[in-house]
């Protein structure tokens, strides 16, 4: 038995010693950063409560001072009556990750406890970030030296706190990093393979949907991941892998469906609310003729600059003359169209969103611990927040995102078109849904929700260019090496 157990571990060192470096040294990070004491994570801002109720999960005080206090919050109270609940309103796939932290915690404790610790959660992500991280650098399409490149590039920028941190906190922004992830690993796992099995698909279509549905903002995105699916359906041409492909396409448009259509009509006023008065008339010089070209009365631009939530000075965003007068008559699809009828002003949004870039992605303050917890000394990874924090200039640039993503999409759109291998054309194809996905971001949340939670909304921005940046991080050092092996050949062979 003893003899067996070494030889699995020999064969896994051995066959995976890349893989389980890179996943070492990342969860040695995770565990010190998310677990030990005194542990760095997120605030509240307002928005745990929308996947608190998955869990019945409850603040321990009714004080509102108490409850917002710009402090990480470790305890909360929790019943086991909210397990049941699988779907309700304002649902994202988040909650599933709460319902499993849930379920662990009571597994644990016996039922015996209702003191619930973020940190299940956090448990929870670290593990689907793992295994995504795990397929990505398990990719054998890619060489050793690329696979160690991305498993360094990975350790640097997204081990960073500014990334990490989500994962103590009921924010979307934790699900959509993690399954994000795993998406790309999942997807890397599954055009790899030489003898592709149905569950490799199975993998990435859930991974996929967890993403899509982490949050309202990312619904979208299903449009253009349609289209893989699609390439995907047609690049296999087995019966039963098609009729899987087929099958999870209809199951994630099920899902996005179930999560945009839970939305309460609290949020969406909210979001549509903010997407008029501190999205399309911030900055305006004719308040008034704006709205009339959004179809909506001019008498109300007194809401311009004025918060959602504050109902005083005679204004109510929720008042019977609004719900009547002003929501009916406007939509998310009115206001892109609004931004396409004046490009300048969408090109002013666009700058908006680049000056606005990696403004969330700082490095951890007082805030981003216990109260009474504060130490600066701690030993974490702040890399990203630090590169940021020394070249705003550079970060925070419209021509260098714009020139960035040109170049990036030619070189992916050459390899699609010219690529004779199905690994090389399904890869490029998903690299560009990533530039997709982040350039969509420069406009998409102040259509959705104005500049409200302006720098927070960026996350996605933030995340997919990281990504394609690394990316081309790899690609131009393969490059490099390549050049310098055909030049040190052609020495050699000459002298």
């Amino acid at each position: 038995m003893h003899k067996k157990i070494i030889n699995i571990l020999k064969n896994a060192i051995e066959n995976y010693t890349i893989e389980l470096l890179i996943i070492s040294i990342v969860l040695i990070i995770l565990i010190n950063t998310l677990f030990i004491n005194p542990i760095i994570g997120k605030c509240d801002n307002g928005d745990f409560g929308r996947l608190m109720i998955y869990g019945d999960i409850d603040n321990l005080s009714d004080n509102y001072k108490k409850i917002y206090d710009y402090f990480l919050h470790i305890n909360y109270s929790i019943s086991p009556l909210g397990l049941p609940l699988i779907f309700y309103k304002d649902w994202v796939s988040c909650s599933l990750v709460l319902k499993i932290s849930s379920i662990i915690f009571f597994i644990i404790n016996g039922f015996e406890s209702n003191l619930f610790d973020i940190r299940y959660i956090a448990f929870v992500y670290s593990c689907i970030f793992l295994i995504g991280i795990f397929f990505i650098v398990n990719c054998k399409k890619f060489n050793k030296f690329s696979r160690i490149l991305l498993g360094v590039y990975i350790i640097l920028f997204f081990t960073s706190t500014c990334y990490i941190e989500y994962f103590n906190s009921f924010f979307g922004e934790a699900g959509t990093f993690a399954f994000l992830i795993l998406t790309l690993g999942t997807y890397l796992n599954l055009i790899s393979k030489s003898e592709v099995k149905k569950r490799h698909f199975i993998y990435f279509f859930i991974a996929s949907a967890c993403f899509l549905t982490a949050k309202s903002q990312n619904i979208p995105m299903l449009l253009f991941m349609l289209i893989i699916y699609t390439v995907l359906f047609i690049s296999y041409k087995n019966i039963k892998i098609r009729k899987t492909i087929f099958i999870s396409s209809i199951i994630v448009i099920f899902m996005c469906c179930i999560s945009y259509f839970s939305l309460t009509k609290f949020i969406n006023e909210n979001n549509i609310y903010q997407s008029v008065f501190s999205g399309v008339l911030r900055g305006s010089n004719n308040p008034k003729r704006d709205l009339k070209e959004l179809g909506i009365e001019a008498r109300f631009k007194v809401f311009k600059g004025h918060s959602f939530y504050k109902k005083t000075d005679g204004l109510n965003p929720t008042s019977k003359d609004m719900l009547t007068n002003f929501y009916p008559h406007i939509s998310n699809f009115k206001i892109l169209f609004f931004y396409l009828n004046h490009p300048t002003r969408m090109w002013q949004k666009i700058v908006d969103a680049a000056n606005s870039a990696y403004e969330v992605m700082d490095v951890p303050g007082a805030c981003n611990f216990v109260k009474g917890e504060y130490a600066p000394n701690k030993k974490f990874n702040a890399f990203r927040s630090i590169l940021i924090e020394k070249f705003p200039a550079i970060h925070r640039n419209i021509y260098i995102f714009i020139a960035f993503s040109l170049m990036y999409f030619a070189i992916c759109l050459l390899y699609l078109v010219k690529g004779r291998d199905i690994f090389v054309r399904l890869l490029n194809l998903m690299l560009i849904f990533i530039l997709v996905l982040g350039s969509s971001q420069f406009i998409l949340p102040v259509i959705g929700a104005g500049h409200g939670d302006f720098e927070k909304h960026l996350f996605l921005l933030n995340l997919s260019y990281d990504i394609m940046f690394g990316v081309g991080f790899v690609w131009v050092i393969n490059m490099i090496s390549k050049v310098v092996k055909i030049v040190l050949k052609l020495v050699v062979d000459r002298y």
